[in-house]
């Protein structure tokens, strides 16, 4: 997916998160979002780009590329996940203030299953570049060691409170249609049917 191609999700999403607020229960809207019908800001700049792969020593899969390039950040990448990360700001999970409790937690041996061949969850972890920077217990991440033919890097939806473990996706992209679709089940406007 190009920014060409996120442009117009993202105003959807943008216009369908707008007309669920709910000002009783919800956070208040920052006036740009409301002015400008947009979740998101500026787009990142190619300098932007080329600053955020050389500080995080890896060139970013294409459909984050595009992203950042359509907008440099988010608000309200679902239910959960109130921020997300633009250029400036992604790092590495281990890098982060919140990053070692993610690590550890889903370290702990005494949880795994021997039998289970699949990698330990905390070892994903451990590597993975962090691109939320508030959430309710949440986080998104990229896994820059699990990479398809595309360059895409699998994505991970982690919830705490989910009881269950890194929700794994085939890339960037497809974690966010799941947080827009999560939003739209949960808080589906009024006079929209559900896709």
């Amino acid at each position: 997916m190009d920014h060409e191609e996120w442009r117009p999700f993202l105003k959807l999403w943008s216009e369908e998160w707008i007309i669920g607020h709910d000002p009783e229960r919800d956070a208040p809207l920052h006036d740009d979002v409301v002015r400008d019908g947009w979740l998101g800001f500026a787009p990142a700049s190619a300098d932007e780009m080329v600053a955020a792969e050389a500080r995080l020593a890896r060139t970013l899969p294409p459909s984050l590329r595009a992203f950042l390039l359509t907008t440099n950040g988010w608000r309200d990448a679902g239910n959960f996940i109130y921020r997300l990360a633009g250029t400036s700001e992604l790092a590495w999970l281990a890098d982060t203030d919140e990053g070692s409790s993610w690590i550890d937690a889903y370290s702990d041996t005494e949880f795994a299953d021997e039998d289970d061949d699949e990698e330990p969850e905390g070892d994903i972890l451990a590597r993975s570049l962090c691109l939320s920077l508030e959430g309710d217990a949440a986080v998104m991440l990229l896994d820059p060691e699990d990479v398809d033919e595309r360059g895409e890097w699998a994505g991970y939806w982690l919830a705490s409170w989910s009881g269950r473990g890194p929700e794994r996706f085939g890339s960037f992209y497809e974690l966010m249609r799941h947080q827009y679709t999560s939003f739209r089940g949960l808080r589906q406007p009024e006079g929209k049917s559900g896709s």
